[in-house]
């Protein structure tokens, strides 16, 4: 099992594509590069890193894609047929196997819900998304391949009370904190493929996995 740190932070988290002298530089950096169930003859690179302070979680991802694509443009939809990165996590391992699931598309339209599995799930309301801050390199609606397709990334605001009423419980970590979660990519066109940071031992495409979670360790 994988484990990553988590680093908490008291100034400001800008939600911007160049890290370089921001909060973000402290950050550990993961990578999402075990490819899963296909064999695609490019297997680009896909970093992330969190953060996270009193109120809130911060997600960046940097994403290679020579062909991004975006269709979904609604709230909880099926951001996952898009160039699309995610994060699952278990706030509670200890208690709970449910787990909530972020999912974004390279436009930043985001699918977030919590349960049990991955038809038991609590969606996050409007109301409640409507607080959730998505900045990205790629302007929405959609996005169609280009010829210059080179690279996106996609930065995340996620505030721990939305993530605590989808849970009924207070989430809020500090400092010692574990969570078991995974970070994914998924792209379905031209080649599809399926990326992730801790294996998931599976034999058909199957994120909603949370054995195959790694261990997410606030710092």
């Amino acid at each position: 099992m994988k484990r990553t740190g988590i680093q908490r932070v008291d100034d400001s988290v800008p939600l911007v594509g160049e890290t370089a002298g921001t909060a973000w530089e402290r950050a550990d950096r993961v990578s999402i590069d075990r490819f899963l169930w296909t064999q695609p003859d490019s297997r680009p690179r896909t970093t992330v890193r969190a953060l996270y302070d009193d109120e809130t979680l911060y997600l960046h991802y940097t994403v290679d894609d020579g062909h991004s694509h975006a269709e979904t443009t609604t709230l909880n939809g099926p951001v996952w047929e898009d160039s699309c990165v995610e994060f699952f996590a278990s706030p509670r391992p200890d208690i709970s196997d449910a787990y909530l699931n972020f999912e974004v598309n390279c436009v930043g339209t985001f699918h977030l819900g919590y349960g049990t599995g991955r038809t038991n799930r609590t969606l996050a309301t409007p109301d409640a998304a409507a607080d959730i801050r998505v900045r990205g390199s790629i302007g929405g609606p959609t996005k169609r391949p280009r010829s210059d397709d080179k690279r996106w990334w996609v930065a995340v605001e996620l505030p721990f009370d939305i993530l605590s009423d989808l849970v009924g419980v207070q989430v809020r970590p500090s400092p010692r904190t574990r969570w078991r979660g995974n970070f994914y990519r998924i792209r379905k066109r031209p080649e599809t493929f399926y990326a992730a940071w801790n294996p998931v031992e599976a034999s058909e495409p199957d994120f909603h996995r949370p054995a195959a979670f790694g261990e997410l360790r606030f710092r």
